[in-house]
């Protein structure tokens, strides 16, 4: 089934009622799933695009920003190498932030740095993909790390150490990050092929926030809703992603103008409980568990809670069928696929399931 749309995601995230269907809304495959799916290796942009096009998702994400630079990725991060699948004696290497003291402690070293030009990073591909984007498909823009690039540069710990011994050096690395992100935010945007601009960025444990609300309310929060005004200004839409709980500051994520939130860990948040409280004014997307469903479950396992997520959030719209964050190399291909065609039976509209 392949019948990409992307105006189905925009009723769901403008809240204007029911599409013809529920929607797709993961925006990160792992590419040994992409392989799965396609019968080849993904090598290049028409891939990606043959991939989202035919898993019938109604887009096809793209991702840029100070994250992907070798300011992070080399000199913020270290590698592991390891065999994560169940279903492959494959290795894969992942990045793993440090979670002491990071690159930055002090202003003299944050004034060392040699940041990237965000306006000669590679934008080739939102360039590009205008050309062989089928016509009723859309680019998701993936950006947001504000947070999270701080914290990454810093360490976890040496930034809330900072917060106590340090607070300007982290309002100016808060300053910088974020002048850099909407720099990035500001040269995605331009390009007409982006429908969607889908700010990730972890904010929560799975049991509390990662730091007081004040500071996500004083640093972070500013940038998303200047990013989220331009978005909408130019008639575009924006969902915001944090794993964890986010019940101390999902008024300020509302108030900061997403119209859809991703992806409401289960661990952390009653999915239910958040529709009804707040799906009058922000759409949800997400949920299928990932600590066992889509990891360890059976196609069947999985088949049953994308059924019980579309009876119990898709009627009257406002909902896309997502995981519980990602999906990564070590979610089984047959998982996958049931999750997919779970929404192909029970998501057509009306609901009846």
């Amino acid at each position: 089934m392949s019948n990409p749309d992307f105006e189905r995601v925009r009723t769901v995230l403008m809240r204007t009622g029911e599409p013809d269907r529920v929607p797709l809304g993961d925006i990160s495959v792992h590419p040994l799933l992409k392989e799965k799916l396609l019968g080849r290796v993904v090598r290049d942009l028409e891939d990606e695009v043959a991939f989202w096009y035919e898993a019938s998702f109604d887009y096809v994400p793209i991702e840029q920003g100070l994250q992907l630079t070798p300011l992070i990725k080399r000199q913020s991060m270290h590698q592991i190498e390891a065999n994560y699948a169940a279903d492959t004696t494959e290795t894969t290497e992942r990045s793993w932030a440090t979670e002491g003291k990071g690159l930055i402690t002090t202003l003299e070293e944050l004034e060392a740095v040699e940041w990237p030009d965000p306006d000669a990073l590679d934008y080739s591909r939102f360039e590009r993909i205008g050309a062989i984007l089928p016509p009723k498909m859309k680019v998701v823009a993936v950006l947001g790390k504000v947070f999270t690039c701080v914290w990454w540069l810093m360490g976890l710990e040496g930034l809330s150490m900072a917060l106590v011994d340090d607070p300007g050096l982290v309002a100016r690395l808060f300053e910088r990050v974020g002048e850099f992100q909407y720099r990035v935010f500001e040269n995605m945007i331009q390009f007409d092929c982006v429908g969607l601009v889908w700010h990730a960025d972890d904010i929560a444990f799975s049991t509390q926030l990662m730091v007081n609300p004040r500071i996500l309310r004083e640093y972070v929060f500013p940038w998303y809703k200047e990013m989220n005004r331009v978005t909408h200004q130019r008639g575009r839409l924006a969902v915001y992603h944090s794993d964890g709980a986010l019940q101390q500051v999902l008024e300020d994520i509302i108030a900061c103008g997403f119209d859809g939130l991703n992806p409401i860990e289960p661990k952390a948040m009653d999915i239910n409980e958040i529709k009804r409280q707040y799906g009058s004014r922000i759409s949800i997307l997400g949920n299928i568990d990932l600590i066992y469903t889509l990891t360890r479950g059976t196609p069947e396992e999985v088949r049953e809670e994308v059924r019980q997520r579309i009876r119990d959030l898709a009627p009257g719209g406002g909902y896309a069928v997502a995981s519980a964050n990602s999906i990564p190399e070590y979610v089984p291909f047959a998982n996958f696929n049931a999750m997919r065609e779970a929404v192909f039976e029970y998501g057509k509209y009306p609901i009846s399931v």
